[in-house]
């Protein structure tokens, strides 16, 4: 993805699936965010994925905001004092552990997200494993990984984002480097390895992306055995797509837009994949939440009946050559 597009926040999200979810062990390596920030985030994951909300039992909706500056609505607004948007007012002069118990006493979705929390804690220990690099080597990075696969048994490595190593700064052939590295581990010791990476700040239309919008080396492709380029659709240009359910479908949604900033529609255009298909593929993030939802499969209007008259203007020259024993051109 580009910049701040929010790399980060998707690889918390893919991890936390992965882990809660599919119950593997893994382990997030981030040169870019921290791991209080990165524990902020996944903890916002946790409380609001409805998929996840099934295994720890709590059914909230509780924005990462509201819980850096915890902001709590009572159960009734006639016990306690709140401000203009219902929230709890801390009171003058009142430190932040009376507060929190003031908090635990008049809202319930204060309880339940301590509760939840408690389960994190207790689910990371044997989840998820975060490790924040900034100054390394490739052989130092390897060695990172090489110790968490043979002490935690880990299954899948996210890291965030792949550079070029320490001594390299700046040289984006070195990146294919990393890569190879990356790669050689992934398949010697049977685990995935995913990275991110950033694209360049450029006018590409989302659906146009391809390897030559990488910010590094585009040898890197050579590498990797799946690269996905992900941007976002401006809400200016919403209504230049839609998108489909399935492959092939006659019935096409458009892009609903949202007053929300917080709420954002990304293209992912899949350039590369060794195991297959390479669709182009929706989702819609709601980054108060960190909220991914996949909405299926992306087109700009107008396509499908492009593609429909090409296919018969081919069975046209097709015919004419087999009548004619010709060529066209």
């Amino acid at each position: 993805m580009p910049s701040n597009a929010g790399k980060s926040r998707f690889t918390v999200n893919l991890a936390t699936y992965v882990s809660f979810v599919h119950h593997q062990k893994v382990l997030v390596i981030s040169n870019e965010m921290s791991e209080e920030k990165m524990k902020l985030c996944l903890t916002t994951t946790v409380i609001n994925n409805p998929e996840i909300q099934k295994i720890h039992g709590h059914k909230l909706k509780i924005s990462e905001g509201e819980l850096l500056e915890l902001k709590f609505r009572p159960n009734s607004k006639e016990d306690v004092q709140v401000d203009s948007e219902g929230y709890i007012i801390r009171l003058d002069n009142e430190n932040q552990e009376d507060f929190i118990e003031r908090l635990k006493k008049y809202s319930s979705d204060f309880r339940e997200v301590l509760e939840v929390t408690d389960w994190v804690s207790k689910e990371l220990n044997n989840a998820i494993h975060f490790i924040n690099i900034t100054d390394h080597t490739n052989d130092e990075l390897s060695k990172v990984i090489k110790n968490y696969y043979y002490k935690e048994q880990i299954e899948y490595v996210f890291y965030d984002t792949l550079k070029a190593d320490t001594e390299h700064i700046g040289n984006s052939d070195e990146v294919k480097k990393t890569a190879t590295i990356l790669s050689n581990l992934a398949q010697n010791f049977n685990i995935f390895i995913g990275s991110t990476m950033q694209l360049t700040e450029n006018s590409t239309l989302p659906l146009n992306l391809d390897v030559n919008d990488l910010s590094a080396s585009r040898t890197v492709k050579e590498v990797l055995d799946t690269l996905c380029l992900i941007k976002q659709i401006h809400n200016d240009s919403l209504d230049k797509y839609e998108y489909s359910l399935n492959e092939v479908d006659t019935t096409f949604f458009d892009l609903e837009k949202f007053d929300d900033p917080n709420i954002r529609h990304y293209a992912c255009v899949v350039d590369k994949n060794r195991a297959g298909a390479k669709p182009r593929v929706l989702f819609r993030l709601n980054l108060a939440y960190n909220s991914w939802q996949e909405l299926r499969l992306l087109k700009t209007k107008g396509t499908t009946a492009v593609k429909q008259l090409t296919f018969v203007l081919f069975g046209i020259i097709i015919d004419l050559e087999n009548r004619n024993g010709g060529s066209y051109v």
